[in-house]
C-alpha cells in the first residue's frame, strides 16, 4: 500500500493544473463543442499524459530533494514505471478514438518526454535543448495537438491562431527556469546543468521576465483587432498580482539568496497558472 501511495505522489496529479493554462487557450480559440471529444482530450493530457511523464521523470531522477510540487518527494520504485507505461499506452489508445493526427502528437509528446528524462539520452542535462523541448512541447505543441483533435487545420490561416500558439510556448518559457532556480546543487550533483544554472540567479529572473514580455507581446497580437483588444488589457489585469510577486521576489533575491527556495518558487507557480485559468476560463465563459 506504501507503495502505491508513494507512486500516485511521484505521478504529481495536481501539477497537471499548472499545464491547463494551454488547454484552455486552445478551446478559447476553438469554442469546442462539449462532447465526449473534449473530455477524451482533457482526460489524455491532463490525466495520462503528464502525470506519466511526470512520473517517468522521478523515476529517472531518483530526486533526494524537493521537486515542483512536491516538497519532500517518496523514493520511486518499479511500478511507477509501470504505471508511466500503462498510462501512456491509455492516451495513444483514447487518441486514436479522436483522429490519427491528434494520436501523432501525442505520441510525439511522449517519445520527447521520454527523450528528456531517460538517464542514457537526458537531454535534460543540456541547458538549451532542455529548455527548447519543453518551450515548445507543453506549450505550442499541445496547443496544436487540440485544434487538430478537435478543431480543422483550417483555423491556423487565421494569424490571431498562429500568435496564440506562440505566446503559449511564451508562457511555459516564463516559469521553465524559475522551477529550476532552487535546485542548482541537486541538479549538479546529478550531472545536470539547468538553463537556470546557466543564466544564474540574476539570469534566470531577467530571462523570465523576457519569456513573460514576449507572451504578452503575442497575446496582444492575438487580440488586436477592436472586438477582442479588451481581452489583451483583462490579461495584464488579471496578471497584475503574479507580475508583482515576480518582481518583489526577485528584488529580494537579488540581495539575499536565501529567497531563492522551493516555498517561494512554487507560490510563483501557483500563482501564475492560476491566475492564467482564471483568465482563460473568463475569455471562454464570456
Amino acid at each position: 500500500m506504501g507503495q502505491v501511495k508513494d507512486t500516485i505522489k511521484l505521478l504529481r496529479f495536481p501539477f497537471s493544473a499548472f499545464l491547463l493554462p494551454i488547454s484552455l487557450f486552445s478551446f478559447y480559440i476553438i469554442h469546442p463543442e462539449i462532447n465526449y471529444q473534449l473530455f477524451l482530450v482533457l482526460i489524455t493530457w491532463h490525466i495520462l499524459v503528464f502525470p506519466s511523464s511526470n512520473g517517468y521523470n522521478s523515476y529517472n531522477d531518483q530526486d533526494e530533494g524537493p521537486i515542483g510540487g512536491l516538497a519532500a518527494p517518496p523514493q520511486p520504485t518499479k511500478l511507477l514505471l509501470y504505471v508511466a507505461a500503462i498510462f501512456d499506452g491509455a492516451a495513444i489508445l483514447f487518441s486514436f478514438l479522436i483522429n490519427i493526427y491528434f494520436s501523432i502528437f501525442v505520441v510525439g509528446y511522449i517519445i520527447f518526454s521520454r527523450l528528456y528524462s531517460n538517464r542514457k539520452i537526458r537531454l535534460k542535462k543540456f541547458p538549451i535543448i532542455g529548455f527548447l523541448v519543453v518551450f515548445f512541447f507543453q506549450g505550442a505543441w499541445i496547443f496544436c495537438a487540440n485544434i487538430f483533435a478537435l478543431s480543422s487545420v483550417k483555423l491556423f490561416s487565421d494569424q490571431s491562431v498562429v500568435f496564440s500558439a506562440i505566446a503559449s510556448s511564451f508562457f511555459i518559457g516564463t516559469i521553465y527556469p524559475i522551477t529550476q532556480i532552487y535546485q542548482h546543487d541537486s541538479d549538479r550533483k546529478d550531472g545536470v546543468k539547468t538553463l537556470s544554472m546557466l543564466l544564474g540567479i540574476k539570469g534566470t529572473f531577467i530571462f523570465s521576465a523576457l519569456m513573460f514580455s514576449l507572451a504578452t507581446l503575442f497575446i496582444y497580437f492575438s487580440f488586436q483587432r477592436d472586438i477582442t483588444i479588451n481581452n489583451f488589457w483583462l490579461f495584464n489585469i488579471v496578471m497584475l498580482p503574479s507580475t508583482a510577486y515576480f518582481i518583489i521576489w526577485g528584488l529580494r533575491s537579488f540581495k539575499n539568496k536565501t529567497h531563492i527556495n522551493f516555498k517561494n518558487a512554487m507560490t510563483m507557480l501557483v500563482l501564475s497558472s492560476m491566475l492564467n485559468n482564471i483568465y482563460f476560463l473568463i475569455l471562454i465563459i464570456k
